[in-house]
């Protein structure tokens, strides 16, 4: 009987926690907590659909919601656009109107409530699906619970909701701090993970050993330069040694030893390819 109490338990607990696994990979809107604090200190928060803000002047207080279509509609004052804009220029823009029109009202346009939305993600990923997100949430957040070990995270595409597609290297914007190609989410997004193409490893003599996706075009020369950030002090630039899993025969490697006029020549590199750097 103690016995069986014990499994009961352990059944349940199990299942407690697999539906919290299985539910975190969804951002939900109680969890987002402080989101409005967040936005108001961004200067760049963009304003977006289902924005809530406040106006108040004289004894006037009235509450505007962003539709879908980012109009702002101020009852007795006419409507304004605010597609495009980040909060500081519309809240600028709105201030300056009431006060021209009410000198001395003490105008005060604030952002209340900021908007979360849903953006949809597909392509390699554990679980393609809605995803729930604000206009502070960037790319990279979003898509880190859903990457497999076959996601590229150097080709992602993000496809607006007017049709414009861009793609986005998040290697970069994590390893050189371009937050360009990290870009925050808009609503209707649709994130596209593609699958990768190659990933090499390099180890021994280099400054910053490890296993990289590299895209087409991309060898030897920017493994070692670009990504291990070049030999160490005791590397030998004219030693390479190449292990390469030879095509259709599992568990079988060659080792390929290159020359300097093959390293020179940016030496084309294979998927699943390991590049050892000797000491001189």
């Amino acid at each position: 009987m103690k016995r069986m109490m014990q499994f009961i338990l352990f059944f349940i607990v199990s299942t407690f926690v697999f539906l919290q696994v299985g539910r975190a990979q969804d951002i939900q809107p109680g969890q987002l907590q402080d989101i409005e604090l967040l936005a108001l200190s961004k200067s760049n928060y963009q304003v977006t659909a289902g924005d809530v803000y406040t106006l108040t002047y004289n004894d006037t207080v009235e509450v505007i919601t962003v539709d879908y279509s980012y109009r702002l509609s101020f009852p007795g004052l006419g409507a304004i656009s605010g597609e495009g804009k980040t909060y500081p220029q519309l809240k600028r823009e709105v201030e300056t109107i009431i006060t021209t029109r009410y000198p001395q009202s003490g105008a005060q346009f604030t952002l209340t409530r900021a908007s979360t939305f849903v953006v949809y993600i597909k392509g390699e990923v554990s679980r393609a699906g809605e995803r729930i997100t604000s206009a502070i949430g960037r790319l990279s957040s979003l898509v880190a619970g859903d990457l497999t070990q076959y996601s590229s995270t150097r080709n992602i595409t993000v496809t607006a909701i007017n049709g414009q597609v861009k793609t986005y290297d998040l290697f970069k914007a994590q390893r050189f701090g371009d937050l360009g190609d990290d870009p925050y989410l808009r609503p209707g997004d649709v994130i596209t993970v593609n699958p990768l193409d190659r990933k090499v490893s390099v180890f021994g003599q280099v400054k910053r050993p490890g296993t990289y996706e590299l895209m087409p075009g991309e060898n030897l020369r920017e493994l070692i330069q670009n990504f291990a950030n070049g030999y160490s002090s005791r590397g030998d630039p004219g030693r390479v040694e190449l292990t390469r899993y030879i095509e259709n025969n599992d568990g079988v490697a060659e080792t390929i030893y290159l020359t300097r006029e093959e390293i020179n020549a940016d030496y084309p590199l294979q998927d699943s390819d390991a590049v050892y750097i000797p000491l001189k």
